[in-house]
């Protein structure tokens, strides 16, 4: 029982932070910007896509996101032949909603109109595993999934404590740890969600030719050169220069102002 009375607080604070992680994101809310997207939905449709592209950006300049409306965007840009754009946006809305089929085929297609073919490095099998795992959701359903097993345990908890029956009590026991241990493993998720979504380690190309140097520096020697639409990882930074590393795990500086960060 001592133990027990020790965990409930534990579990009242890690759902205590998951509401707070949730309710950092204005995308899990209503959305009050309805009106102005479906506007921009009807221009879109109509053809008018510089109209629809002032509409969204209009949303998304108030702080609203959501997968859909980057999804829309990007789509926009696209017919825009927008190339870095699109592929900007299809990313950000990938990362908000990592299992959708559209969202993946368009970023697909949009990377064809790309001039760099870049091979990726095979991923080992337990880096793939973790990602397709963590894909399944993102920040804001992982953390849901953790308040409900955090709940769980917490009316496990109450049983424990009420029941007479020795093997009800145990049985309450350990299935209130296995939900403290399920709680803990999806609010690790969503936090990975989280910090990958905010930190911003990704960025694309915006420049039509970018020579990437050695050292940050514009009299180092060049190393490779990479085009607009190519997505790079940031890797580090010093002042107006940034340290990446693209798919092929080649690296080297190019300027900050080169890359829009995903």
């Amino acid at each position: 029982m001592g133990m027990i009375k020790k965990i409930l607080p534990g579990c009242l604070a890690a759902a205590l932070m998951v509401i707070v992680l949730l309710g950092s994101h204005k995308s899990i809310f209503a959305n009050p910007y309805n009106e102005v997207i479906k506007q921009a939905n009807i221009e879109y449709s109509s053809g008018y896509y510089d109209q629809a592209l002032e509409l969204y950006i209009a949303v998304v300049e108030q702080g609203y996101e959501s997968a859909e409306l980057y999804y829309n965007i990007g789509n926009t840009f696209f017919k825009l032949n927008r190339i870095p754009e699109s592929i900007l946006y299809y990313e950000r809305a990938k990362r908000l909603a990592p299992r959708d089929e559209n969202i993946r085929f368009n970023l697909e297609l949009a990377r064809t109109r790309t001039i760099d073919k870049i091979e990726s490095i095979p991923e080992l099998f337990y880096e793939r595993w973790f990602r397709s795992l963590l894909s399944i959701h993102h920040a804001d359903g992982w953390g849901k999934l953790s308040i409900v097993f955090i709940f769980l345990a917490m009316a496990l908890a109450v049983v424990f404590l009420l029941t007479i029956r020795r093997w009800l009590r145990v049985l309450s026991f350990y299935l209130g740890l296995v939900f403290i241990i399920f709680s803990l493993i999806t609010l690790a998720f969503a936090f990975t969600q989280h910090y990958q979504r905010t930190v911003k380690a990704e960025a694309i190309v915006f420049d039509p030719t970018v020579t990437v140097k050695s050292s940050p520096s514009e009299g180092s020697i060049d190393l490779f050169v990479i085009h607009e639409g190519t997505k790079v990882r940031i890797t580090d930074r010093v002042g107006e220069w940034m340290e990446v590393r693209i798919a092929s795990g080649s690296m080297g500086w190019l300027k900050a102002n080169a890359v829009e960060k995903i």
